[in-house]
């Protein structure tokens, strides 16, 4: 049996595994509990019964992301509660507890002799945090099961041979039975055939698929020693309830019942946010009642209770959000009425800062099917949710039936330069005005973004501790709008080398740019340059928008550069200088200096070819050969100098220069310096002046002649 089991949870969708047990949530219980006194004499159960009820109920409740704890104790008579202390106290009084004895900050446990029934709960659409359980059971797990009901949890059993099996288990598997597809169906007359926490019958569906039972599910019907655990997707289902219905229980949002504004809560700032109201799936930053004003809650329900009001099944996904009208006057507790005409209840959204979409809209769909429907109204606050503005509404019935899901869509242009809050509200006029909603989205257009570094090539020296640098937006001024800057490894290692840096930047409306720094980490070993990348990308998808390298210089060197020529002094007409570059010790890692040439009466580009370049030395290289090109121009125009310069290629080390000499092949210019006449171009000045005399004495001899 236990295969067949298992069979069947593998066949129901996939678990969306909600419940996050890194971060338990800590949910307080206030227990009511009878005796004949307010001090406790004669109490039905004692604090040693509670304290260990409360460590049963963590064990079944382990690995659900939240966990239970004590917090206080009221003991009520029969004084103040008549019967209360009695042996058979009737469960259908419960309501009567509501005031004073609850705890609107706990969930409370009401313990008694209850007449007929080991426990009993409140469903969450009643807006109440409580369970009933019968003193004998309080250290059972029924304690688990009730809470269980109160987070909207239905039996295992429930009209579970309604449908065929392959229809429970199937992806519509969430209209039938518990409305959970991975708990195997069973049904109520199946409870006579478990043995040994296992199902030993042999009952099937209309296709000849037999029942196997889960006897060991916390909401079974197996025995008290028997149950053991809760599915994926009860789990799912519960932390949808504590999430939305009953986050005050563990001050989400400040103490007691406070509920979500601009101020105490996340803002929304990714686009589009969708809210389908689905019990299988989580979101960060959901819609929720607002359980400060409602008396009664809107209902998360996969179908209406009644053909004659409500939506049939869900617009999309697995359940919607509805108010429950037909709940308001239930006879079962004492004719007490939980909301009436005229009452408002309100859900509300979380806050959305607008700014980051161009043309914001909210669309949602509805359903108004019922002949006593009330009135709906969407509204919006720019204030803190001190103020309302009514953006939509609708009153009476506005479909004919419960198949009919209409689109709304609202303009939210005006609220792009404030954050704001919207909320849906609902005016209940009578028992058939099962209004219904799904699929609200807050989305707009996407403004264009551009960034980038202020520069794309960044050097330090290691000893200078941090690098800073600048982020510069371009593009969509007019909209706010998130970046993601993250570093990367190249041959530098984060921890080691520099700080890693992975977060994200959020540039408001006009803000054009952000200054950061890098620290950059001096370790005192010779292990040369090393570098890193800083990305931007999308903080939504994995699109880099730019990118930059950082190299770290290491001031650590043993090592230094000299130049090798073999003669600074060079005729024009040699065509080139022979440049050696030394590196004086070999390293085990790659290094980098930069040679140039500075003019002095030699130009770069008339006189030689200028020069600067970074040369890289392989691991172990020590030396490098360049050559420069002398230009070689025909004019008597003398001796003339330039510099050859070798510096660290990032930060200001340098090594000794050298001055190379042209040396002119074309004569003595007129203004010959004494150092030029020192030169080889004394020589060629003086063998002009001897041709020229020459030619002048023999056009004398020929004149004389002539």
């Amino acid at each position: 049996m236990l295969a067949a089991i298992c069979t069947y949870s593998l066949l129901g969708v996939t678990n969306q595994a909600l419940a996050d047990t890194t971060q338990t949530k800590q949910i307080p219980l206030h227990f009511i509990v009878a005796a004949t006194d307010k001090d406790g004499a004669n109490a039905k159960v004692d604090q040693a019964t509670i304290e260990q009820s409360i460590e049963n109920l963590n064990s079944h409740y382990q690995g659900t992301g939240y966990s239970y704890h004590y917090k206080s104790t009221d003991f009520v008579t029969n004084e103040e509660m008549p019967g209360f202390y009695d042996d058979d106290y009737s469960p259908d009084n419960r309501v009567l507890f509501i005031e004073p004895y609850f705890d609107k900050s706990a969930l409370n446990v009401m313990v008694a002799d209850f007449d007929g029934v080991n426990g009993n709960a409140f469903f969450p659409y009643f807006g109440v945090d409580g369970v009933l359980i019968d003193t004998e059971d309080l250290v059972t797990t029924t304690l688990a099961h009730e809470i269980g009901h109160n987070l909207s949890l239905l039996h295992t059993f429930a009209d579970g041979d309604d449908e065929p099996i392959s229809v429970q288990i199937g992806e519509r598997g969430y209209l039938y039975g518990d409305q959970i597809i991975d708990t195997p169906p069973s049904f109520d007359d199946l409870d006579d055939d478990i043995e040994n926490c296992e199902y030993t019958g042999s009952a099937e569906d209309e296709e000849g698929t037999p029942y196997a039972p889960d006897a060991k599910n916390i909401m079974s019907q197996g025995k008290n020693t028997c149950r053991t655990h809760f599915s994926a997707q009860q789990i799912d289902r519960m932390q949808y309830v504590l999430q939305r219905d009953k986050y005050h229980l563990f001050n989400q949002f400040g103490e007691g019942r406070t509920v979500p504004n601009c101020e105490n809560s996340i803002i929304v700032t990714q686009f589009p946010h969708i809210d389908g109201f689905n019990f299988n799936q989580e979101i960060a930053q959901p819609w929720v009642q607002d359980v400060a004003n409602n008396g009664f809650f809107f209902r998360t329900s996969p179908d209406s209770n009644s053909s004659r009001t409500g939506a049939d099944e869900p617009f999309e996904g697995h359940s919607y959000l509805q108010i429950d009208s037909s709940k308001r006057d239930d006879t079962d507790f004492d004719d007490i009425v939980y909301a009436k005409k005229g009452d408002k209840l309100n859900y509300l959204s979380p806050c959305y800062d607008l700014s980051f979409i161009e043309k914001p809209t909210l669309e949602f769909y509805f359903n108004m099917h019922g002949k006593d429907m009330g009135t709906s109204i969407i509204e919006v606050s720019a204030d803190n949710a001190q103020t309302w503005a009514e953006l939509w509404r609708k009153e009476g019935q506005q479909h004919s039936d419960g198949d009919i899901w209409e689109k709304v869509t609202v303009d939210l242009s005006n609220y792009r330069t404030t954050p704001a809050q919207l909320r849906l509200s609902h005016i209940i006029e009578g028992e058939k005005g099962d209004a219904s909603f799904d699929l609200f989205t807050v989305s707009g257009t996407q403004p264009q973004q551009d960034y980038e570094f202020n520069s794309n090539t960044l050097n330090i020296a290691e000893d200078e501790n941090e690098v800073t640098f600048k982020v510069i937006k371009n593009s969509g001024l007019d909209s706010s709008s998130k970046i993601r800057i993250y570093t990367e490894d190249v041959d530098a290692i984060a921890g080691e080398d520099y700080t890693a840096l992975d977060e994200t930047l959020t540039f408001s409306s006009q803000e054009t740019e952000k200054e950061l720094a890098i620290n950059i980490f001096d370790n005192n070993e010779v292990d040369g340059s090393r570098s890193f990348n800083i990305k931007l990308a999308s903080d939504e998808s994995d699109i880099i928008f730019n990118e930059s390298i950082v190299t770290i210089e290491d001031n650590d060197v043993d090592f230094s550069y000299e130049l090798d020529i073999s003669d600074t002094q060079i005729s024009e007409n040699s065509g080139q200088l022979l440049v050696g570059i030394i590196k004086s010790d070999p390293t085990d890692f790659e290094t980098k200096v930069r040679i140039k040439t500075t003019d002095d009466s030699a130009v770069g580009g008339t006189d030689f070819t200028a020069l600067d370049e970074v040369l890289t030395f392989a691991q172990g290289e020590t030396q490098k050969d360049i050559t420069i090109d002398i230009i070689d121009n025909s004019e008597v125009d003398g001796s003339r100098r330039f510099t050859l310069v070798l510096e660290s290629e990032s930060f200001n080390e340098k090594y000794a220069d050298e001055v190379i000499t042209i040396t002119n092949e074309d004569g003595i210019p007129e203004h010959a310096t004494p150092d030029d006449k020192a030169s080889g171009s004394v020589s060629g000045y003086f063998t002009l002046m001897l041709g020229a005399l020459c030619f002048i004495r023999r056009n004398r001899k020929k004149n004389i002649k002539d």
